[in-house]
């Protein structure tokens, strides 16, 4: 974060529609609210996204896409509708031309229109129809937050069951998952209703914060000392975010908000509802545009502005709204300043406004909305620094630790409380909803003893029935009744779902299973694949039987008699690269997690061939000699064919695995073998590949082998395990991988006690090895090749010593390229400023990063990074390449410097700066110590590690 900033701004979008998907008929109008939004918010948002990222306008907001939402989104019978969609609009827009070409204005803008939707269809299908990609896109290049939304967006303090609550979290935690590949830290709590019961549930399913109306703040107890300008805690430690009323109300505000301005374009007049009422020629011009039964929707082409309360309505004028969107976006950011200003002088941290908005508002309701937002981030007012744009998770790694209280019950509806879902016309729904719930524990607990025991139609007879009374639990029925827009159509659904739900549970009361019902209502509502009756039993009622099911992102089993079979062709003490540490870490984290690890590896001189080692299983094969010297991928075959053995000779022995876990492309024909052979997951760490370290140059037989074994191990694997952001994108590239088969998981790191004063003074003495008392060290640690840039670190060392001339580089490791390093030196004349030490053992490593001013990994190629994690937690300061995973795990000025991969001048100046300003590279040193202790430590990534594990059982 930036250091300078006075405060703080998170801009919120929540996203989300009801399941409107009918897979019986086209013409439901509930149907096109799906179609509007994706053409007038959700599509112009991702175009907003794409033109700031490609004019390197940085832009952080924080979107939430509900589950229904992202089943739409994906789901391919509303793909084609969609398309169909587009198709018609321009059509229309086309003939509209032909139609105003007396009114120039008109025809002018119906040709926007015809342009708009053209480049929307054609956007769309350049994302191959695929936005949630998009959006998993610019959060895994850290533009965005997203966060996850319930299953069905109920209305969670109005169930009756704990049970239920649980559930509809649980399936959006993993409908995250499975969308984005990563757990979700934040959840937007359905219209923003929070009781204390969620306070626990939201701590179980590993919810970090969420987000609640003023209402509940200003009543908790005791009152937040800090007001709405920072979040609180609950007694759970799941932290709150509370809406900021004067930002809400310069954007919703019916009287004083910005979309009520005469210049921007009036919703309510479209000539799907202006034509034909007493021409029919102009009916039978535009019946084709509404539906079937003649009745009246927005066709979408409009074209008035606001400009007045009457009628008599004045053209839109497209020029005029921009500018008032920009405008807009000026006042609002001159408003936060002075917010901010004020609140700073009576706040002991830096204040953060919080700003959530519907996300279809901006573009549907407000159509200028997308060019506001993009104004923000454009606005010279926001590169002045007075206040960054942050997410809730940004404040959170800032401010950990918030004031405790109490939070009463709350939502952002009217008069904030539940009155918009809970009155006269709709109470009526709860009575229905709370039997349905008792009714499916009942029937849970009744056939408890028995479920073990069910066929498969039974099983999906039960998640059916489950989908189903979570569709019927939508918030959104009782709030279309209160609003009465389409109260008929939101009534139905409530009544048809609860219907379905209680003709499934007859099914399963009376053993009478009537499958092709079943397959009509699966096929109804082919949502949320997620969705699993497991959810709603507590696990000590199960029959010991169902501890092998797992359900969430909890499991109805310990894994604690869980054997994982580890392929991995090097470990300790046989250290060639990071692989090795990393398996190691790996494997006695996982120990700790209850899984029993058994690592088959090579052998190794003076190493047994079977040793228990910190609880790991270590079995270490011999490779057959041979009497003439082998090229490398026969003996790469040949370690696969000692490690096949020995693992079968250990199945026919007795014992059972339950997951085989190959590293990288070397172990590649063993773990196709033995998951052949033993019929069990297979889950594959790709720590780097072949396309990646030659820079996407693969011209050599050797090198298209491997790329091909890689591109095998990626496909047969159940899973595959990446260790950042930037390697999914390259192994979904590469590989043709999909999002669902991948998961990201970064390596860790040994947290490292402090320093006490004996070991400081210490560390001074062995300082005077390598460099004298008032020479700066610069230290790189890692393999000598080309893609690690050492070359680049060199050749920068002329323009550091001109602005540090008692600079010196010392170099450790070993690799191909030591030899055109040194030779480099000495054609640099820097022999006298650069140390190769060899190859060190970790204590000296240890130290040396320790003693360091500054530690340097200037790579050209990293899938990962794991010696800047170390340098970290040393206390070190760190300047790294911008680029793969170390571009992920430093942020830029905060907690360490990206320089420009390959770029001497740009590395030299980023080391200079810290030499130069000890106190900035200080305060980065500990910002980045911070990080460390936070996300990368062996225990979490080891938890992470067994859900996957988990996850493949249920494949």
């Amino acid at each position: 974060m930036n250091l300078n900033v006075q405060g703080y701004l998170s801009l919120i979008l929540h996203a989300h529609l009801p399941y409107v998907r009918h897979a019986d008929r086209d013409d439901y109008m509930e149907e096109r609210w799906f179609f509007e939004a994706m053409t007038e918010t959700y599509l112009p948002l991702l175009q907003m996204f794409d033109r700031l990222h490609q004019d390197n306008v940085p832009f952080r907001l924080t979107v939430s896409l509900s589950p229904p939402l992202l089943a739409m989104m994906e789901d391919s019978l509303m793909i084609e509708r969609y398309e169909a969609y587009l198709t018609q609009l321009i059509q229309l827009a086309t003939l509209e031309q032909v139609r105003n070409q007396d009114q120039p204005e008109f025809a002018q803008l119906a040709a926007m229109y015809h342009a708009r939707w053209t480049e929307l269809f054609t956007y769309y299908r350049d994302c191959d129809c695929n936005v949630i990609s998009k959006f998993r896109l610019y959060q895994d290049l850290g533009y965005i937050d997203i966060m996850t939304c319930s299953a069905t967006h109920a209305f969670l303090p109005f169930m009756k069951h704990r049970e239920s609550m649980k559930a509809q979290i649980l399936v959006g935690v993993l409908e995250y998952e499975r969308h984005f590949g990563q757990k979700p830290k934040g959840i937007w709590l359905p219209e923003c209703a929070y009781t204390s019961e969620l306070s626990t549930v939201l701590k179980e399913c590993g919810i970090q914060y969420f987000i609640v109306d003023q209402h509940g703040l200003e009543h908790a107890t005791p009152k937040p000392a800090r007001g709405l300008s920072a979040p609180i805690m609950t007694v759970d430690g799941i932290h709150a975010f509370a809406r900021d009323p004067e930002s809400s109300r310069q954007v919703w505000s019916s009287h004083e908000g910005y979309p009520g301005d005469p210049d921007y374009r009036e919703y309510y007049r479209d000539i799907g509802y202006d034509l034909g009422w007493n021409d029919a020629e102009e009916w039978d011009y535009i019946k084709p545009y509404v539906l079937k039964n003649g009745a009246r929707i927005n066709t979408g082409m409009k074209y008035f502005r606001i400009s007045g309360k009457n009628e008599d309505k004045a053209p839109y004028v497209p020029d005029w709204a921009r500018h008032k969107a920009s405008m807009h976006a000026d006042h609002f950011l001159l408003c936060r300043e002075q917010q901010i200003a004020n609140l700073q002088s009576s706040n002991d941290r830096k204040p953060l406004i919080v700003s959530p908005y519907d996300a279809e508002l901006f573009g549907h309701w407000w159509y200028e909305g997308p060019l506001w937002i993009e104004a923000l981030f454009r606005n010279s007012r926001n590169q002045q620094g007075t206040f960054a744009f942050i997410t809730p998770g940004d404040y959170l790694k800032e401010y950990p630790i918030s004031d405790t209280v109490d939070l009463p019950f709350c939502s952002w509806g009217r008069n904030g409380y539940g009155e918009v879902w809970l009155q006269q016309k709709n109470d009526w729904v709860y009575r229905h909803l709370h039997m349905a719930e008792d009714r499916l524990l009942h029937t849970l607990q009744q056939q408890r003893d028995h479920l073990w025991g069910h066929t498969n139609v039974a099983e999906r007879i039960l998640h059916q029935a489950a989908r189903e009374l979570m569709l019927a639990q939508s918030s959104d029925w009782a709030f279309i009744i209160d609003a009465q827009t389409v109260p008929t159509y939101a009534a139905a659904r409530t009544q048809r779902h609860l219907a379905q739900f209680h003709q499934l549970l007859e099914m399963i009361d009376h053993q009478v299973y009537d499958v092709e019902l079943l397959q009509r209502l699966e096929e109804q509502n082919a949502c949320l694949p997620t969705v699993s009756y497991h959810m709603y039993m507590p696990e000590t009622s199960l029959h010991p039987h169902l501890l092998s099911t797992t359900y969430g992102r909890e499991t109805l089993t310990s894994m604690r008699h869980k054997k994982v079979l580890m392929l991995a062709w090097e470990f300790p003490p046989l250290v060639v690269g990071g692989l090795a540490k990393a398996v190691f870490d790996l494997s006695r984290y996982l120990v700790t997690q209850g899984i029993e690890v058994h690592v088959i590896t090579r052998e190794v001189q003076g190493s047994p061939a079977y040793e228990i080692l910190n609880q790991i299983h270590v079995h270490r094969v011999t490779v057959l000699q041979s009497i003439t010297p082998i090229d490398f991928m026969d003996w790469v075959f040949q370690l696969n064919l000692a490690i096949s053995d020995y693992a079968v000779l250990l199945l026919e022995s007795g014992h059972r695995f339950d997951f085989i876990h190959a590293h990288d492309w070397l172990v590649h024909y063993a773990a196709k073998d033995l998951k052949e052979f033993a019929g069990i997951p297979l889950i594959a760490t790709i720590h780097a590949t072949e396309h990646g370290r030659n820079h996407g140059i693969i011209e050599q037989d050797i090198q298209r082998h491997i790329h091909q074994l890689e591109t095998e191990l990626t496909t047969i694997a159940d899973q595959v395990i990446v260790c950042s952001h930037s390697m999914v994108q390259e192994i979904q590239n590469l590989f043709s991988t999909p999002a669902s088969k991948i998961s990201m998981i970064p390596n860790g790191v040994e947290l490292s006690s402090k320093l006490h004063s004996q070991q400081a003074h210490d560390l001074a003495i062995h300082r005077l090895r390598y460099a004298q008392p008032d020479e700066k060290i610069v230290f790189y640690i890692g393999r000598l090749v080309y893609e690690k840039g050492i070359q680049v670190l060199i050749e920068a060392l002329p323009s550091i010593h001109a602005a540090v001339p008692k600079t010196r580089i010392i170099i450790a490791g070993t690799g191909p390229m030591k030899q055109a390093l040194q030779d480099l030196t000495a054609r640099k004349e820097l022999d006298a400023f650069v140390t190769f030490t060899g190859f060190i053992h970790d204590d000296e490593r240890n130290l040396l990063l320790q003693m360091a001013d500054v530690c340097v990994f200037p790579s050209l190629y990293e899938p990962f990074g794991i010696v800047a994690l170390e340098a970290m937690q040393s206390g070190t300061p760190v300047v790294v390449s911008d680029t793969g995973g170390l571009a992920e795990i430093i942020d830029h000025g905060t907690d360490g410097y990206k320089a420009l991969p390959g770029h001497v001048e740009s590395l030299a100046w980023h080391v200079t700066e810290v030499l130069l300003h000890p106190e900035i590279a200080e305060g980065m040193a500990k910002n980045a110590l911070n990080k460390v202790e936070q996300r990368y430590d062996w225990k979490s990534i080891a938890a992470s590690t067994k859900k996957v594990y988990e996850g493949v059982i249920t494949k």
